[in-house]
């Protein structure tokens, strides 16, 4: 009678296991399309952390606007470093 009741608890205890697997593995699947969809929001993360505005994040710059932006931003620099020298 013992055994009896121990392979049952037995083929219980197997049937739970399978299932939580069954469970975890189709929790744990993701899909091209959910991948595409996270690496694109870790992308718009990353550029919300590095303070690009919202224009910028749905509309990117091309290589001209790019060059004409950093050049713009360098010559801002040189001129507050002018300033800030004091006079002689």
């Amino acid at each position: 009678m013992t055994i009896v009741l121990f392979l049952i608890a037995a083929v219980i205890m197997v049937g739970l296991i399978g299932l939580i697997w069954r469970v975890w593995q189709s929790y744990v699947q993701v899909t091209p399309a959910d991948e595409a969809f996270e690496r694109e929001i870790a992308t718009l993360n990353d550029s919300q952390a590095n303070r690009i505005s919202d224009q910028q994040l749905t509309r990117p710059i091309d290589t001209d606007t790019g060059w004409d932006l950093m050049v713009k931003r360098g010559q801002e620099g040189s001129r507050r470093r002018r300033r800030r020298r004091p006079p002689r």
